[in-house]
């Protein structure tokens, strides 16, 4: 392998300008291919995709209602219910002027023609919002004394001053029965702690008023969010500027919630990336003394990620945008080549010394890395799968290339007397040789086998978001206003026939109706009261026919006619009601109910060309949630959602494969690590302080409290990546060492604290940063950036002088360790037998007499302890024959 790219630098050397043309041609070639791939923003790329977890996440994605903002408009000081509503409405003209660009739709304001299209609506389909108990109210109205009754009341009404405004309705219904079917329609969402005022919804003490404003774009759409934001937050600075001191506007909603996440991601990266950016820069330029070094570095990693976005381009046209974030982190593992090579070369070593010494490290380190990443494509998640090959094909690509490409591009000349600089002398320090760091190392793993299980994985991914204080005391407030606070889940009941579907909803919405009556929730918003299937609706006009009998249509029609002349009203001025108790009543549509503007019928129904979904709203408390999951289990085609526990459930899931992941990935980086050096010795070097940083990373994770979580976890692919890396390059080091007397180790050190401070600085300085999730990942890796260096740099040394020596001292062969250790275990293992033995005998026959059991198992103990006290005896002979 040396000798290949040994002869690939000659070649390159002997014809410079056709090389630089070709790399050109290649690097344009793979941008190219590269700008033409798409990015799917949807973090559920991430999520398992089974079967299940689709369904549910098809219904999320449909239900509108889960990303509405709620603007809470509040009087305080000496505010008037006038300017509550006028704050109000200017706040309304002002979000139409933005058009139908950011804002879809607009809730919690009747129109002028929305009342007098609901009254015609309910009054055109009167059967079809009543309910049998209402036919008992009705029955109450029509005795001959309850119908004087009323039209005495009609009469009082007509001579006031809102007669003129009331007598329509008078004449259309002097019953009232539609104020009967009315009060149904508060089952779509307004509540009894709220009326309508001037138009506005109102709360009962009249200091408050919430508007629903539905975004045109959903709440993954983060950058129409981020200008939505600024257009609400612009018009609530003028508003509460005009109205200071009396009324004043608060927002909260999803997409607000995603628009402070953006923002205070952005700014975070911002902050820390350029301050670390700056010193990495200082630290980089100083120690290898070049300006030019930043960008020799990075131009290998540059290359590598070209490679792997145009690989990528050939399978999927659309990949992760979430993934490529992801990946760009895990890109710091491929500056590690560079800086192997930049450092060796800085030392004053030869291309030829290269390319045997540091060449073979560098592959064998990018190939297992890669071959960790790519046991991501096991899991079912299309995001990691693109994660897996982006991260592996940029490995392998950047380390190939900066074994070309640096030695072309970076030249050096070393002086004998040169000073050495603080990292030189740090990476010559022999820390296994310090035996305190021995002793913190050893207590340190001790205390790791206590505190590694107390580690959880957090599956509550709402606890990642990030809120402002603005955004939290907007959620507070309106906790106390509205049962808010209280669990949100989705009731959804889906198919492809839509009539099958809404008999469904039939069903649910009486059990939601019980339910309510038996205090097992706290609320629920369905759309069961206005839309029902066409054999509900033509039962409830069956009802309808046959409770108005002729005789019941012929005295009712008496009645009112009798009590009418009392008050000088004429026999035909309640004509249009004696038409519509014998009308014939046709089932209502979906599309006739589009004519009342305020109900939002789109955010419960949703029909696409595949299938019809209708969804309900409940708020449960915690614990009555099982008794509400229980009722609804076996409902066909029906779901319960909460998002909480479907997150959890998909994230346990995915938890789950990540264990399997971290399985398979230790499994194929051992039998690389023995093909590479066909050696279980030189294996176990190597291994071994894997294990040991994986052990140590989460036993200090749990000894500070520190939790995973679905983004942390990832992480540790990179934190596994990285130890790998520095266990080859120690080992290979150290092999050097052990067969030239080449004094090479400290240059592989120095490129490893490199590697350290780059990505300390890199990703650690995220340690500042205020969201959740940076905050998590950056604590995560350096824990397991730390840990892997202070294990590479204390145990490595140490294992390899145990196995293979020095030049002075012979080794400790393995078996001869092996066979100390399974000494050990003789003993155990010969009571564990007895005692299954003794077990099995008393299970055949309970009074059994298990004397001469007894007596022989004080035999084979004192078999043996002789073999306990003769294998050290043979070890320590086998030891004097192959040297201390």
């Amino acid at each position: 392998m040396g000798d290949f790219f040994d002869k690939t630098y000659l070649f390159i050397q002997k014809n410079k300008w056709t090389s630089l043309f070709v790399l050109l041609s290649l690097v344009i070639a793979l941008g190219g291919i590269a700008s033409r791939i798409e990015f799917d923003e949807d973090i559920t790329a991430l999520i398992p995709a089974t079967e299940d977890s689709q369904k549910v996440q098809e219904i999320l994605e449909s239900i509108a209602f889960t990303d509405k903002i709620i603007v809470n408009i509040s009087r305080e000081g000496e505010g008037s219910v006038e300017e509550l509503t006028q704050y109000a409405s200017q706040l309304l003209d002002s979000l139409e002027q933005t058009g139908d660009t950011y804002i879809k739709n607009i809730q919690g304001k009747l129109n002028d023609e929305d009342l007098p299209n609901t009254l015609n609506l309910v009054y055109d389909n009167l059967p079809l919002f009543l309910d049998d108990k209402d036919y008992g109210a009705i029955s109450e109205k029509l005795s001959k004394d309850s119908i004087a009754k009323l039209t005495a009341q009609n009469y009082r009404t007509l001579i006031s001053p809102s007669g003129i405004i009331a007598k329509k309705t008078i004449r259309k219904d002097p019953l009232g029965l539609s104020f009967i079917a009315l009060k149904k329609l508060q089952q779509l969402g307004i509540g009894d702690d709220f009326k309508i005022k001037n138009g506005f919804l109102l709360n009962k003490e009249e200091q408050n008023i919430l508007l629903f404003l539905t975004p045109a774009h959903g709440s993954r759409e983060t950058d129409k969010n981020t200008e939505l934001a600024a257009k609400l937050y612009g018009i609530q600075d003028q508003l509460d500027f005009t109205y200071k001191g009396k009324i004043k506007s608060e927002y909260f909603g999803a997409s607000l919630v995603a628009a402070a996440n953006a923002a205070q991601i952005k700014h975070d990266i911002q902050f820390t990336v350029s301050i670390a950016l700056t010193l990495l820069l200082i630290i980089l330029i100083v120690f290898y003394r070049k300006l030019t070094t930043p960008l020799i570095l990075f131009s290998p990693t540059i290359f590598g990620g070209l490679l792997a976005i145009a690989f990528l381009y050939i399978f999927r046209t659309k990949i992760s945008a979430l993934s490529l974030g992801i990946g760009s982190i895990l890109l710091g593992i491929t500056l590690d080549y560079s800086l192997h090579i930049l450092t060796h070369i800085r030392n004053g070593n030869s291309l030829k010394s290269l390319y045997k010494d540091v060449a073979p490290s560098i592959l064998m380190s990018s190939l297992t890395t890669a071959s960790a990443f790519l046991c991501l494509l096991f899991l079912e998640s299309q995001a990691l799968q693109d994660l897996g090959i982006f991260a592996a094909i940029s490995v392998l690509g950047t380390s190939a290339f900066a074994l070309v490409f640096i030695p072309q591009v970076y030249k050096t000349v070393v002086k004998s007397d040169a000073k050495k600089t603080f990292l030189d002398r740090l990476a010559s320090y022999d820390l296994h040789k310090n035996k305190w760091a021995i002793i913190a190392l050893g207590v340190l793993l001790i205390g790791s086998l206590f505190t590694y299980r107390t580690v959880i994985f957090n599956q509550d991914i709402a606890k990642l978001n990030y809120e402002s204080d603005i955004l939290i005391e907007a959620r507070e407030h309106l906790e106390q206003l509205t049962d808010i606070g209280s669990k949100s889940i989705y009731l959804s009941t889906y198919g492809e026939n839509r009539e099958e579907v809404l008999e469904r909803n039939d069903k649910l919405f009486s059990q939601l109706q019980n339910l309510k009556a038996e205090d097992q929730i706290v609320s629920y918003s369905s759309i069961g009261a206005l839309v029902r299937s066409n054999k509900k609706q033509q039962s409830k006009i069956e009802k309808w026919n046959a409770f108005w009998s002729a005789d019941k249509i012929k005295n009712t029609k008496q009645h009112l006619i009798e009590s009418g002349n009392e008050f000088g009203f004429k026999e035909k001025t309640f004509e249009q009601f004696y038409t519509l108790i014998s009308s014939e009543f046709e089932p209502l549509k979906i599309s006739d109910l589009e004519v009342v503007s305020s109900f939002a019928i789109n955010d419960f129904i949703v029909t696409d060309s595949a299938a019809t979904t209708i969804t309900s709203l409940i708020k449960v408390e915690d614990d009555k949630f099982n008794t509400v999951k229980e009722i609804f289990a076996d409902t066909p085609q029906t779901l319960l959602i909460n998002r909480q526990q479907v997150n959890e459930s998909i994230l346990g899931t995915l938890k789950n494969d990540f264990n399997k992941l971290i399985s398979y990935s230790l499994l194929v980086v051992v039998l690389l690590l023995f093909l590479f050096y066909r050696s279980l010795s030189l294996t176990l070097i190597t291994v071994i302080p894997i294990f040991l940083t994986w052990l140590l990373t989460i036993g200090l994770m749990g000894l500070l409290n520190i939790e995973f979580n679905i983004f942390n976890i990832i992480i540790c692919s990179f934190i596994f990546g990285v130890g790998i890396d520095y266990c080859i390059f120690m080992t290979n080091g150290l092999l050097t060492e052990y067969r030239t007397g080449e004094k090479v180790l400290s240059t592989h050190r120095t490129s490893i604290i490199l590697s350290v401070i780059t990505t300390v600085l890199g990703i650690g300085a995220l340690v500042f940063a205020k969201h959740p999730v940076l905050y998590t990942i950056s604590v995560v890796s350096l824990v397991g950036i730390l840990s892997a260096v202070f294990v590479a740099f204390t145990i490595q040394p140490l294992l390899f002088h145990l196995f293979l020596g020095s030049t002075t001292k012979r080794p400790v062969k393995p078996r001869i360790l092996i066979n100390s250790l399974l000494s050990f275990a003789y003993f155990d293992l010969g009571g564990l037998l007895l005692s299954v033995y003794a077990w099995i005998v008393l299970k055949i026959n309970p009074k059994a007499h298990l004397k001469k059991q007894m007596g022989l198992h004080k035999l084979v103990s004192k078999f043996m302890k002789s073999v306990l006290y003769t294998v050290p005896f043979f070890t320590k002979k086998v030891i004097n024959k192959h040297g201390e």
